[in-house]
């Protein structure tokens, strides 16, 4: 049975599917982790649509087809995945060397969304991952399977973006209750580098692997 362009028969099995996957410890629940450690709830908000905006273009691009070239062109891939990793190993960095510095040079909310973006389309891995996944749930592909596709990204987009405000918050909510201690500032803040570099070293590992 389908509504409009999806098959409701299939929902539930794809939202189980898709809650077990945003439960599971990744690079997105890692990143929400340091990122609401380093720059508080505000900061982790921006950055958890920053990761939905990154997420709507692999969307796209996997309703494209475009996840099937990206399959067959392993050095694009390993391209954008050593970008990502030098982005974050500049944020760890950054992090590292802003450890215990007063709230108002080390905050960096405001540039979270950018990072949350960035961080995420930098790993082509996602849309490899959506070609793979995201089929396995069309109903009748005679009823536009591209729209098909990005309602369900769509609705695996919502439960990402609650599952990382939720992350952020929870972060958030541990450096909010230490802010006016310097070493336990300086603590989260190379815990965030740790993190950060951390997930540099593991895009470093897929591509020379």
């Amino acid at each position: 049975m389908s509504s409009g362009y999806i098959d409701v028969g299939v929902l539930p099995a794809f939202i189980g599917a898709a809650v077990v996957l945003m439960l599971a410890p990744g690079p997105d629940m890692a990143f929400m982790v340091a990122t609401g450690l380093r720059d508080g709830r505000k900061g982790a908000t921006r950055a958890a649509l920053g990761i939905t905006a990154g997420v709507s273009v692999y969307v796209v691009l996997t309703a494209l087809g475009l996840g099937a070239f990206l399959a067959a062109a392993p050095g694009v891939a390993d391209a954008i995945r050593l970008t990502g990793a030098a982005y974050l190993a500049y944020l760890a960095w950054s992090s590292w060397r802003a450890g215990g510095a007063p709230m108002e040079a080390s905050a960096g909310a405001t540039g979270a969304f950018r990072r949350g973006f960035l961080v995420n389309i930098s790993n082509p891995k996602i849309m490899l991952f959506f070609t793979a996944f995201l089929p396995q749930f069309l109903g009748d592909t005679s009823e536009n399977p591209v729209l098909q596709l990005l309602m369900l990204g769509l609705i695996l987009q919502l439960l990402g973006l609650l599952t990382d405000l939720a992350i952020g918050y929870a972060a958030g909510a541990v450096r909010d209750r230490v802010l006016s201690r310097s070493g336990v500032r300086k603590l989260l803040e190379r815990l965030a580098a740790g993190v950060y570099g951390a997930l540099a070293a593991v895009l470093v590992a897929e591509t020379v692997r």
